[in-house]
């Protein structure tokens, strides 16, 4: 089951196992980045950290950094609550300062949509007692044709940096 974040209203689903609950996880997350990146407190947000940062205009990889670097050190890393899927949309996630790696994820693509680059979530499967089962989400975005991972979810990360365990299956899908 999962609990889907819009706003500030909550809604609850129930989320089926194994592969097709990932699907309706990411499905789910797409929908909130396509409107989190047209949503103007996202786009606020990105502006501010993009300016803060000092990027130049025009400088694209900067610029994703910028908001990568945003959203590593200024969103605290919180897990979801004991056998619930929550997922925020990027306003929640900017208005409550946390969220998960999903939620993360989340507002990290929607920020990188608004300023117009393309993104996409990349599910992996890392945990050895559970090889078959995706347990975490990041972004790979499309910076000037290159593919850039981007995994905010741990401090030491630096952007392009994939998980440093085994990944046992990997599966992306557009943002």
């Amino acid at each position: 089951m999962y609990r889907a974040m819009e706003g500030f209203s909550t809604q609850t689903v129930p989320l089926p196992a194994g592969d097709r609950g990932t699907r309706k996880t990411v499905a789910a997350m797409r929908t909130l980045a396509d409107r989190g990146s047209r949503d103007l407190a996202v786009r606020a947000a990105v502006i501010r950290a993009l300016g803060a940062s000092g990027a130049a205009p025009h400088n694209i990889p900067a610029q994703v950094r910028a908001w990568f670097e945003y959203v590593k050190n200024g969103i605290f890393f919180l897990h979801d609550p004991v056998a619930t899927e929550w997922l925020q949309s990027p306003r929640y996630t900017l208005a409550s300062g946390a969220g998960d790696c999903d939620d993360r994820a989340t507002l990290l693509a929607a920020g990188l949509k608004s300023f117009g680059v393309p993104a996409s979530f990349k599910a992996v499967a890392v945990d050895p007692r559970r090889p078959r089962s995706f347990s975490h989400v990041y972004v790979v975005a499309n910076v000037m044709g290159r593919a850039i991972a981007l995994d905010p979810t741990y401090d030491d990360n630096a952007m392009g940096d994939e998980p440093q365990t085994r990944m046992f299956r990997t599966w992306m899908v557009p943002a």
